[in-house]
């Protein structure tokens, strides 16, 4: 029997004015954290912008500079290491660390991340605490191991270099209560359940789906252990107001860009199997499951899984996409309206059994931010 972990979840936190959106229509998908994974203060990240980084593996700037995405160049420098890491402060990238900067966020920065991208490289690792969180530009990694003390949780270690860089090393078991989400580690942008409004002042978000002009999306991962089994998840939000309240948002577009599972639940029946209505986004070709009346999204659930399948493995690994050809079709089909707000992108892994999850690449780039070119 499946574990009905969203559910459960959903009222134990909303009833703490807590968070945890259920990610999928299954009754065993994870979601938002509480809010403790909030993000930080818009001036965490700050750097100096006149620093000079050495030329270390990771070459950081700016006194005190966390990991900034997008922004306009300035004075400031970074050295020349295998990935340039600049604070918010103005400033260009290194020779192969891209552009980086700017107050506002923006998208990540155009510079190379190297394909061997590894914890070894790691700027930042999480605390103990299970909502544990680091501001990266517009975005935040969050730990939220919200499930923490369910039967088979392990430790979870989150790690990042920056926003295109990052990792988990998690060693949960699926072995009792067999379907049940532990945690989802994630980088989120914009709002998250369990909070009103918006933590991060640089998100870029809300944006009226009426004025959405452009919404990229990239995400590429290697994951390997034994035995594994996950979601890897991009959970999006649309709200009717652009002040969100802490509750439920009316709509949830989950796109399962991969999906590991011994089970077959998801690849069989949650995607609706063989039989699904399915549609082709940039090239993938997706299974539709849309809900009404889940936890996650009080007006619709719309659930998207990559193909193909193989075996225990549903999806792909890299995938760069056009959101705002995602979004435009559910506009004409009625499940989204123009006047709702596009209030949050996050991205990340529901893990029920854990390995090595390595985020290779990664960015989204809304409106005029510039979409990296390697």
């Amino acid at each position: 029997m499946r574990a009905r972990a969203t559910q459960l979840r959903n009222v134990f936190f909303l009833s703490l004015a807590a968070s945890s959106s259920a990610c999928s229509g299954s009754s065993n998908s994870g979601g938002d954290a509480p809010p403790g994974g909030s993000a930080g203060s818009a001036n965490s990240a700050a750097g100096s912008s006149s620093a000079v980084a050495g030329t270390s593996a990771v070459a950081t700037a700016g006194a005190g500079g966390g990991v900034a995405s997008g922004g306009s160049s300035g004075s400031g420098v970074s050295g020349s290491g295998t990935v340039g890491v600049a604070g918010t402060g103005s400033g260009s990238g290194g020779s192969s660390g891209g552009s980086v900067g700017g107050g506002n966020g923006g998208a990540a920065g155009g510079g190379g991340i190297d394909p061997n991208c590894n914890k070894s490289l790691a700027t930042w690792t999480d605390s103990a605490d299970n909502y544990a969180s680091k501001d990266f530009g517009p975005n935040f990694l969050r730990k939220n191991f919200w499930n923490a003390k369910a039967t088979g949780s392990g430790a979870l270690t989150l790690w990042a270099v920056n926003s295109r860089c990052w990792g988990v090393d998690a060693a949960s078991e699926d072995t009792v209560n067999s379907g049940t989400v532990k945690s989802y580690p994630d980088m989120a942008r914009g709002w998250v359940v369990g909070t009103a409004g918006f933590q991060n002042p640089n998100s870029g978000l809300p944006i009226q789906v009426s004025a959405l002009t452009k919404a990229k999306i990239r995400w590429k991962m290697s994951v390997s252990g034994t035995p594994l089994r996950h979601y890897a998840l991009w959970d999006i939000y649309f709200h009717e107001s652009a002040s969100p309240g802490r509750g439920t948002a009316p709509v949830n577009l989950m796109i399962k860009q991969r999906v590991v599972d011994p089970d077959k639940y998801e690849q069989d029946k949650e995607s609706g199997g063989e039989t699904a209505v399915t549609h082709t986004f940039g090239g993938i070709t997706f299974r539709e499951n849309k809900n009404t009346g889940l936890k996650s999204g009080s007006r619709i659930v719309i659930e998207l899984f990559a193909t193909p399948v193989n075996g225990n493995d549903m999806g792909v690994d890299d995938m760069t996409l056009d959101l705002k050809e995602v979004i435009d079709f559910y506009v004409k089909d009625g499940s989204i309206l123009s006047t709702d707000y596009l209030t949050s992108i996050q991205t990340g892994w529901e893990i029920l059994a854990g390995g090595t999850f390595v985020t290779n690449d990664f960015w989204t780039a809304l409106q005029d931010e510039p979409e990296p070119t390697n």
